[in-house]
């Protein structure tokens, strides 16, 4: 049951930074995206990036720790900030500022990093592994793989259906998770390195 949890937490965590709801604007005017072999074409190669890059942070996540000599408290600060400025900065402006907006892959940036895999994702998989064991972690990174390909694939039917305010709403809503996520992390990680 614990694993289960464990699974239902990280997945919970990892859609709400992924927000694959709040790439829809960005995906419904990627060019060329009306016509069906486009569409076809970038969602698979979402449905292959958003998991293998994940994973692939996930599982060198320690090494790369151990190999910056950077601890877990450090890195649970460090994270959290950066998870703080991202959760900000999408309540104020919708969408990171740092994302491109004139790309020669359109599918790659700024849909899938960094607005499916950016920053905040890539810190919260890596954070994921110092916390739970890798099967769980890759169990939820599945999980969220597929809920964003879900929706992604229904986008234009979500966009129709709930209105672009509903859509901003639900952006900025998932937004104060991140914010809320990335205080406690900071102040866990202060309290870990002052026990150190």
């Amino acid at each position: 049951m614990s694993i289960a949890i464990d699974v239902l937490i990280m997945t919970t965590q990892l859609i709400a930074i992924v927000d694959p709801v709040g790439a829809l604007p960005i995906m419904i005017s990627m060019p060329g995206i009306e016509k069906p072999e486009v569409f076809r074409k970038a969602l698979k190669i979402i449905a292959i990036a958003v998991p293998t890059l994940l994973m692939i942070f996930a599982v060198a996540g320690p090494y790369i720790l151990r190999a910056f000599n950077i601890s877990i408290a450090d890195f649970r600060i460090a994270g959290g900030i950066v998870l703080l400025v991202i959760g900000i900065d999408t309540l104020r402006e919708g969408a990171p500022r740092t994302m491109g907006l004139s790309p020669e892959d359109f599918i790659f940036t700024p849909i899938i990093t960094p607005m499916l895999v950016g920053p905040g994702a890539i810190t919260s998989v890596m954070l994921f592994t110092t916390y739970y064991g890798a099967p769980e972690v890759i169990i939820s990174i599945l999980i969220t793989s597929l809920i964003t390909y879900l929706i992604i694939r229904f986008s234009f039917s979500i966009i129709r259906f709930i209105g672009s305010n509903m859509l901003r709403f639900i952006g900025r809503f998932m937004s104060l998770i991140i914010v809320a996520w990335a205080v406690s992390l900071i102040i866990e990680g202060i309290k870990e390195a002052l026990l150190i």
